[in-house]
């Protein structure tokens, strides 16, 4: 109720009326800008590494172990669209893909989050000097 409150009294979002975060440290902020292409191409290699290291014998052995029991393992990517493959609800290849889909949306959710802090210097994950970018901005601290 009192952020529907500060939002009808302010005009602003609730967050426009919360406290700054403050750093304990001094600290740098280092972050790698990858372009959605590439990420995703690395996260459709990753699940295709997964799957073929063993994921599903993973998951098969897990649910013996009590994984449907579990509250958050059981809706882990990965190990919510194997139990869906396992249940009889997709086949291997719809969950592989649901897998890769799933995990592209996660990672632009991180990434929406991760920009909003301005504390943290982006940097081209491709840039031949990036390790002088980095020391740089480690020195301007």
């Amino acid at each position: 109720m009192r952020a529907l409150e500060v939002v009808e009294i302010t005009g602003a979002p609730y967050t426009a009326s919360l406290p700054v975060a403050r750093d304990v440290y001094p600290s740098v902020q280092l972050g790698l800008d990858v372009p959605r292409p590439v990420l995703d191409a690395r996260i459709d290699e990753r699940v295709d590494r997964m799957w073929g290291a063993g994921l599903v014998e993973e998951v098969r052995t897990l649910v013996e172990l009590g994984l449907r029991e579990g509250v958050t393992a059981s809706r882990a990517l990965g190990y919510a669209q194997v139990l869906g493959f396992l249940e009889g609800s997709c086949t291997e290849a719809d969950a592989r893909e649901e897998t890769k889909r799933t995990t592209r949306r996660y990672v632009r959710r991180q990434d929406t989050w991760f920009r909003r802090d301005l504390r943290i210097v982006w940097l081209p994950y491709d840039a031949p000097d990036l390790l002088e970018r980095a020391l740089e901005a480690v020195a301007r601290g």
